[in-house]
């Protein structure tokens, strides 16, 4: 499930095409991969209520499905990518 620290980013941009605000952030996190127990270590760069943008040094191999857990934001969600675009991913919660 996804819970999120109830603080706001001042610095926070608008995503033009979907109107959500976007918290910038650098914080690890992992990509929990359940069909082979695999952890992944990525770094969360923006955070918001539907899905996060994420960067980790190789992407491939990494499923369209897994758990991202983040303890310093307080996350535990299934996450489905949503674009992949070099080292980065877009996710969104489900």
């Amino acid at each position: 499930m996804f819970a999120k620290n109830n603080r706001r980013s001042v610095a926070g941009s608008t995503n033009k095409r979907s109107g959500i605000v976007r918290e910038p952030i650098t914080k690890s996190a992992s990509i929990c991969i359940e069909a082979s127990g695999q952890i992944i270590a990525c770094t969360l760069r923006d955070i918001h209520k539907r899905g996060a943008r994420l960067s980790v040094v190789q992407p491939h191999g990494i499923p369209d499905s897994f758990v991202l857990k983040s303890r310093s934001e307080n996350i535990e969600s299934r996450a489905m990518v949503a674009w992949r675009r070099g080292n980065e991913l877009g996710v969104k919660f489900v």
